[in-house]
């Protein structure tokens, strides 16, 4: 790398500069074997703190040279590195077939003024006047095809994957790539399981999955949190797994894949259920059910908040922050055992009703169809839902009246 000290701006091209571009340095405008150097634009406020850079003119009288007029001509916001390799000189020659010596290919591959790429001349086969970019090669099959090195190209730092074959790019080159040219952007590849009611549920986790798992966490305290969880029940919702543990949502993200996969319809969706696991063989699995209430227009339930990005994240609040509780208990006038969202999923082994507690103990073992609409009878749980939604509109009527006749000091 060659340092040069540049003391006047000529040969740097300043239109750039009004045009939101970079600046191009040229020492040597005229040896067309020379690439310019592209410099790296950087706002002033990014590169140092609280320094001011001005621009400054200074004046010497010559009658008292002791005398100096200096002027502030403007502040400078934007500074210009030409950090690169430059001065390196390409030349395009062909060794001769005869003889030693080499012929340059520069006049054959660009003009060499603007006059002589402008000026016209007349063909002698078709008596038609064409300009220096449409004449015939002088040596035909002479000149070869030349491909100007990456110096020459509008990326400052030079690239060897550009050219490469499709077959040398394996994962682990992706991942470490780095250059110009290309999306740096490494491809998230999903490695959790999603299965439909109707499709084969997967025995086990890929070992891609595992291996991620392992590497994204490397604390086992979490590992062993969730396989004793999913060893205690084969089914979980999302937030009966979040209240359970008291894992981060980034982190149940990464280890989920590792030890089940999520089923999103049919009588067991919004459930993630252990590998090796089908509930539509066994009729236990009626426990994991999902029934989903909604409660629309109600006072006490907080309306759902969908657009979550317009919420500030940087405070959360304690309410947001703690997961939410994924049973039902019934006939309490405590605010906190109310849904504390409008649409609610709960397993059926989770609803803390009479109703539910008699119904899970009847034998449903004969059902037709259960991969489709579960061990459970719809009208069943069309039933349980009202009472749910009948409960939930009781204990808020109490405690409306608690707060009525709360007292208050008459002076």
């Amino acid at each position: 790398m060659y340092r040069v000290r540049i003391k006047t701006p000529q040969n740097v091209v300043f239109q750039n500069h009004f045009a939101g571009q970079a600046l191009e340095l040229r020492h040597t405008p005229e040896n067309p074997y020379t690439s310019a150097s592209v410099s790296e634009k950087k706002l002033d406020s990014t590169v140092t703190s609280g320094t001011l850079r001005l621009v400054m003119e200074f004046r010497r009288k010559k009658k008292k040279p002791e005398v100096i007029e200096t002027n502030c001509l403007g502040l400078v916001n934007i500074l210009y590195t030409f950090d690169t390799m430059c001065d390196f000189q390409y030349l395009p020659l062909k060794k001769r077939q005869e003889g030693e010596g080499f012929d340059d290919l520069i006049p054959r591959l660009i003009p060499r003024d603007l006059p002589s790429a402008l000026c016209w001349y007349v063909s002698v086969a078709s008596l038609e006047q064409r300009t220096w970019w449409d004449r015939p090669d002088e040596y035909p099959g002479y000149t070869p095809l030349f491909l100007p090195p990456y110096q020459f190209s509008r990326y400052n730092t030079p690239s060897t994957k550009m050219l490469c074959r499709e077959s040398d790019f394996t994962m682990d080159k992706i991942r470490k790539r780095t250059g110009h040219g290309q999306n740096l952007r490494l491809e998230r590849k999903a490695l959790s399981v999603t299965v439909q009611a109707n499709d084969p549920f997967p025995t086990a986790p890929s070992e891609e999955a595992v291996l991620d798992a392992d590497f994204r966490c490397k604390n086992e305290e979490p590992h062993r949190m969730l396989a004793a969880l999913f060893r205690e029940r084969p089914m979980w919702t999302r937030n009966a797994i979040a209240y359970k543990t008291g894992l981060e949502d980034n982190l149940l993200k990464t280890l989920l894949q590792k030890y089940a996969f999520y089923i999103q319809s049919g009588p067991w969706g919004r459930l993630w259920c252990r590998f090796g696991y089908d509930p539509r063989t066994d009729p236990e699995s009626m426990l994991y059910q999902t029934l989903m209430v909604s409660f629309r227009q109600h006072t006490r339930i907080p309306e759902r908040q969908r657009l979550k990005v317009s919420l500030d994240r940087s405070v959360p609040s304690e309410a947001s922050s703690m997961p939410v509780h994924f049973t039902y208990q019934p006939g309490t006038r405590a605010r906190s055992r109310l849904p504390r969202v409008r649409q609610m999923w709960y397993s059926l082994c989770d609803i803390k009703l009479p109703f539910a507690e008699a119904l899970l103990k009847q034998d449903h073992s004969k059902s037709s169809e259960p991969e489709a609409y579960g061990w459970i009878h719809a009208d069943l749980l069309e039933e349980l839902r009202e009472l749910i939604k009948e409960d939930v509109r009781k204990t808020s009527e109490d405690m409306d009246a608690d707060e009525d006749m709360e007292p208050t000091d008459d002076f």
